[in-house]
């Protein structure tokens, strides 16, 4: 008897012990895990947030040190670009040598000073140089003006740009041939007679006499549609100067319209024809004229 009440106290106290466990201590030790856990993990995320800051950080500066040295580079071709390029228009600002330099004892020579280009820069000058022609065809095409083509005939005669001679005669002859037959002008336009003849009572352009139009020719103040129609006015004109006249607004006008007009008006005065701004082949008619 004393065993099995022996043993049935253990058992009570058994059942006591895990009871008291599963109630008291099992949730305390749960919810310390719990807290642990979550404490745990903003600071594991803490960490990851940081190791990545730094990363981007250590990227970052990598990336200005990248754009700083590619910002240098531009800088200095840019640079490097001008330099050839105001070189080769103006031989004059090359570097000289400081003193002689001497290949041989007593014999001298000069070193050369010639830019050193390399072949990427020699093409990239070239392409500027090309676009620089096109960007003056298109505007004298545009406004019908003399002074970009001007620019281009400066191309042909300059004998420091053999380079670019084709490529200048091709613009030469795109603008000249785009002028030739553009027409710019309105066929129904008339002179403005009361504006331009104030206090004469000119009703009729045929009443305006010659000396009067060869003035207004002169005048690159007037617009050019008036000078245009100046150059149609002269083709019966009598008076002596008149093809002089015309010939001066072929070289001078800065208006290809008007030059246009007066090569037509002179060619439909002499009865002979010449290439559409041929001015030599103009000037050696001239001059056989004895003028």
């Amino acid at each position: 008897m004393s065993i099995v009440t022996s043993a049935a106290m253990a058992l009570l106290v058994l059942w006591f012990c895990q009871r008291f466990y599963q109630q008291e201590i099992a949730p305390r030790l749960a919810a310390q895990t719990t807290v642990t856990t979550k404490s745990a993990e903003p600071q594991a995320a803490a960490v990851e947030l940081a190791k990545a800051e730094e990363k981007i950080a250590a990227l970052q500066q990598q990336l200005d040190v990248i754009r700083r040295e590619q910002l240098s580079a531009q800088q200095s071709t840019r640079e490097s670009l001008e330099r050839i390029s105001g070189v080769l228009k103006n031989p004059q600002l090359a570097p000289q040598p400081a003193i002689p330099a001497a290949g041989q004892p007593g014999t001298a020579r000069i070193a050369d000073a010639a830019p050193q280009i390399s072949p990427t820069q020699a093409e990239f000058i070239l392409l500027k140089e090309r676009n620089r022609l096109i960007q003056y065809g298109d505007e004298a095409i545009a406004t019908g003006m003399r002074k970009p083509l001007s620019a281009i005939v400066e191309y042909l005669r300059d004998p420091g740009t053999q380079h670019l001679q084709e490529a200048a005669q091709v613009e030469y002859m795109r603008v000249v041939r785009s002028i030739q037959f553009m027409q710019r002008d309105d066929p129904g336009y008339r002179l403005p007679l009361a504006e331009l003849f104030k206090g004469q009572n000119l009703r009729e352009e045929a009443d305006v006499k010659p000396d009067a139009l060869l003035k207004l020719l002169a005048d690159h103040q007037q617009p050019w549609e008036v000078r245009v129609r100046v150059c149609f006015l002269l083709l019966g004109s009598n008076a002596p100067e008149t093809n002089a006249k015309l010939i001066a607004a072929i070289k001078d006008d800065p208006s290809l319209e008007v030059a246009k007009h007066a090569q037509l008006a002179l060619e439909q005065r002499i009865q002979r024809r010449f290439r559409i701004f041929d001015i030599p082949a103009i000037d050696e008619w001239w001059q056989a004229q004895g003028q």
